[in-house]
């Protein structure tokens, strides 16, 4: 019998489920709860580690498309049309915390703030 805390993180952790089910056979069954939430502090730590590699360079990107937002005469075509036209709704979501006040304003005057 799976513990309820684990049957909860798998609920609302599937991509964990790979992870888990590794530990399982491991394990030859249950490894139960305490083994679980170990593996899953284990694998929380190399998605962090993930994000801290690449979160410098994304930094450095915005920061540059921020800096043609304050300065460029063609900012709008750039950065509104060249740059974030071509990429997802889900990517704007996701980069939203990183814009800069320049270009955020730029999405906001061309209707194409990530909340849109």
């Amino acid at each position: 019998m799976i513990d309820d805390e684990v049957v909860l993180v798998l609920d609302h952790a599937p991509e964990f489920t790979d992870r888990y089910l590794e530990l399982v056979e491991a394990a030859d069954g249950d490894p139960g709860a305490p083994a679980t939430f170990v593996e899953l502090a284990d694998y929380v730590a190399g998605l962090a580690t993930a994000l801290e590699q690449f979160r410098p360079a994304l930094v450095h990107c915005l920061d540059a498309i921020e800096k043609v937002a304050q300065s460029s005469e063609n900012a709008e075509e750039l950065v509104v049309w060249s740059f974030f036209e071509n990429l997802s709704p889900d990517d704007l979501r996701r980069l939203d915390l990183w814009l800069g006040p320049h270009t955020r304003s730029l999405l906001d005057e061309a209707d194409h703030s990530p909340d849109s």
